[in-house]
């Protein structure tokens, strides 16, 4: 009866530790890789000249996109 006890409370753990880290660690962390990515993709980013307004639409494009994903 303990056994089964421990076993199921040493399940319950592994699973929450599994979401804690899929969630706070893994998800971030591929979010911010996607909108990096795409945001020195973007059309505005690409095609302009000068670095200083390349950058600022690289910058602004990448807080949207965490925005988006919830992520601030």
């Amino acid at each position: 009866m303990a056994s089964k006890y421990l076993l199921g409370l040493l399940s319950i753990l592994i699973l929450i530790s599994g979401f804690s880290f899929y969630w706070y660690e893994y998800r971030p962390k591929k979010i911010k890789e996607t909108c990096s990515a795409e945001a020195h993709l973007d059309k505005r980013a690409v095609f302009e000249p000068d670095d200083l307004k390349r950058q600022d639409f690289i910058y602004s494009y990448y807080n949207d996109c965490l925005t988006r994903f919830g992520l601030k």
